[in-house]
């Protein structure tokens, strides 16, 4: 039962977080550039992507046509490079339902958390210990996706340091929380 309530109050700490560094805090801000010409630019995507996918600039045409390869490799080399992330249909900004599974989601990856604090020795550690534990989901997370997003897909510096932060900091802060409720329980004699 701890663990169902660490979850939810880790959560929720998740969310708002995530809230407070997307909406209110100038930290992704800078990180997400402005297209000039906007328009131009749609009326491409429109005209050349087709459904709703991620499209790669110079994708790789696989290893079995050495021509091929050798015209990839150069275009690859001369630039530019890129991932879009289409979806020709339009949605509403505020996003109720993104923001409902947001939330859900936040809750499962923090009951997952809790999941793993306790069946762990940190379980009996002191409060901050547990803190801590937590607090490496938020650097486990930066390495696996955030640092290799930078590796292999080429997300820029400030971008990916940008989220590296949003993750620590999410994850002490839902482990402030999820350590004050999943704990080994009190021996009684």
């Amino acid at each position: 039962m701890k663990s169902i309530i660490g979850g939810i109050v880790g959560g929720v700490i998740l969310f708002g977080w995530s809230f407070l560094a997307w909406v209110i805090l100038p930290l992704h801000e800078p990180t997400l550039h402005k297209i000039s010409d906007e328009e131009a630019v749609v009326s491409a995507l429109q005209s050349h992507l087709g459904e709703k996918g991620v499209y790669a600039l110079r994708k790789n045409p696989g290893m079995n046509d050495k021509a091929a390869m050798d015209a990839w490799t150069e275009k690859v080399k001369r630039g530019p490079n890129g991932l879009i992330a289409y979806d020709p249909a339009g949605s509403d900004p505020m996003m109720p339902g993104q923001m409902a599974v947001g939330l859900v989601l936040d809750i499962l990856a923090a009951w997952i958390a809790c999941w793993f604090l306790a069946r762990s020795i940190a379980l009996n550690a002191p409060y901050l210990a547990r803190v801590a534990y937590c607090g490496m989901f938020g650097v486990f997370i930066s390495v696996f996706s955030h640092l290799m997003a930078w590796n292999w897909m080429g997300f820029p510096v400030d971008y990916t340091s940008a989220m590296i932060i949003d993750s620590m900091v999410g994850w002490i802060l839902a482990g402030l929380g999820i350590a004050a409720i999943v704990k080994a329980p009190r021996l009684t004699l």
